[in-house]
């Protein structure tokens, strides 16, 4: 962790609020490298913000016999070094010195955040309604989660500004198996019991719903009816995203389709085929080399899977494998759905 007090001399940081610097610094840390050695190489394209935070730098070009010396604390150091890409400098320590890294993606959403929740308490403001901190805090730390992590930042607007609260009342139902599609939710707060009627007509509970829980996607992916019911467990309020605004700002980014050659080249390059029908139809047939994750138990082997790996997902046709493919994506996972799903492959 870092202190809050550096990120506030730091461009474009120097504008956020303090409770949005002290949430930044509690993810970030100094870097610390001997005197010699180089930090940013001539023609790098990462995408990394690096600030000098103590001790001193130099910048050498290969287009130019002149360099230059920055300082920590200075002026100049208030703004991350050498940032046109590809590097047009290589930069090395002229002291022992501390810097920070920022990925550039994150730099700009904590930006866009801080100005989105000053944008929508104006709008509150400006109608005369109380502005209460809970108010854009529950935002904040949705946006900043696992969950909309692949949301693109041009989306984080419409989003925030589409998302419609709902109070609702112990033993309410929120919506019943069998309804139509209309919202997405994301549980503000409280407690939320999924159930499900079988074909032998007895109800099961399936999960349990809480704080920063989101469901509704699968009747919104599929254009089928609810799979579950949902009632309140506890007083609460959801947050409720209409299925225009879904499918625009949600669905089409987060879900990746793929065709058949690209997938087996990133097979070939290490990524997962994940068969995510039932274990009866996996057992009957399927890709080679696949995993079974089937799509109704999905929620619950989340946290078993590997952030580091690459899924491949796919089902009979396609659409089964949308809906894995949206939950995976919200939990950080990189996720591709293969298109047309096993009718349009051949199969061993």
């Amino acid at each position: 962790m870092i202190d809050a007090e550096i990120l506030k001399n730091l461009v474009p940081l120097t504008t956020l609020t303090d409770e949005n610097l002290e949430r930044l610094a509690k993810k970030l840390g100094l870097e610390e490298h001997a005197q010699g050695e180089i930090i940013i190489n001539e023609s790098d394209t990462d995408n990394d913000a690096v600030y000098l935070i103590e001790g001193g730098v130099e910048l050498k070009s290969s287009s130019t016999t002149l360099t230059r010396v920055i300082h920590g604390g200075t002026e100049e150091a208030a703004y991350a070094l050498a940032q046109t890409r590809p590097r047009q400098f290589t930069i090395s320590a002229t002291t022992p010195i501390k810097i920070l890294r920022i990925d550039n993606n994150r730099l700009d959403r904590v930006v866009i955040l801080d100005e989105l929740t000053t944008t929508i308490t104006s709008i509150q403001e400006g109608n005369d309604k109380p502005v209460a901190p809970e108010d854009t805090t529950w935002m904040r730390e949705m946006m900043n989660s696992e969950l909309f992590e692949g949301v693109p930042n041009e989306n984080l607007g419409p989003l925030a500004l589409n998302l419609l609260p709902l109070s609702v009342k112990t033993g309410e139902v929120v919506f019943r198996q069998g309804d139509e599609g209309d919202y997405y939710y994301v549980v503000r707060e409280g407690r939320f019991n999924v159930s499900r009627k079988s074909d032998d007509g007895k109800v099961r509970m399936v999960a349990e719903l809480h704080d920063g829980s989101v469901f509704g996607e699968e009747a919104l992916i599929t254009g089928e009816t609810r799979s579950t019911s949902i009632i309140a467990m506890s007083d609460g309020v959801l947050m409720r995203l209409p299925k225009s605004e879904f499918k625009t700002l949600l669905e089409r980014p987060l879900i990746q389709p793929l065709g058949k050659d690209a997938a087996e080249r990133m097979v070939k390059q290490g990524a997962k085929l994940c068969d995510v029908r039932t274990p009866t139809e996996f057992k009957a047939r399927s890709l080679r080399g696949s995993i079974n994750l089937p799509v109704i138990t999905l929620r619950n082997k989340l946290s078993d899977l590997d952030n580091n790996a690459v899924y491949i997902v796919f089902c009979d046709t396609g659409v089964r494998s949308r809906v894995a493919a949206f939950l995976m994506s919200q939990y950080g996972l990189t996720t591709h759905v293969l298109e047309g799903g096993l009718k349009k492959l051949a199969v061993s």
